[in-house]
């Protein structure tokens, strides 16, 4: 009775170490950048909204590839744009990556916004 007992925890502490890694290897990952983000990829970033100060957690897959901004562009931007023209902390900055969010929404990130950011092991899993 002892060694059923030992085996059934063995089994369920392994079956406790999968699932622990499988959250990780989907939800957590490994350190990355999304300024050097490749098409196809999954990337798992807290996105950061100067509108209202706060940050969202997004999973989302890089569907273009990163646009990289020189000064000059911004500033062509900025005069010419009307979104959030009155907005005194919204700020572009020089690399914007189109990603596709688990829900099928299709938006655009600024990089530098970006923190936390992670290339999870089986992202395209879930993503």
């Amino acid at each position: 009775m002892d060694n059923v007992m030992l085996i059934a925890g063995i089994l369920a502490a392994g079956a406790l170490a999968l699932i622990a890694f499988g959250i990780y290897a989907v939800y957590g990952g490994f350190r990355a950048s999304l300024c050097n983000a490749q098409v196809g990829e999954v990337y798992n970033f807290e996105y950061m909204q100067p509108l209202h100060g706060d940050s969202k957690r997004v999973l989302a897959r890089v569907v273009e590839p990163v646009v990289k901004f020189d000064e000059r562009t911004i500033r062509k931007m900025n005069a010419h744009s009307t979104y959030r023209r009155n907005d005194p902390k919204f700020q572009r900055t020089n690399h914007l990556v189109t990603c596709e969010t688990v829900d099928g929404n299709v938006r655009q990130f600024y990089c530098e916004r970006v923190k936390n950011c992670r290339k999870p092991l089986f992202g395209w899993a879930v993503a």
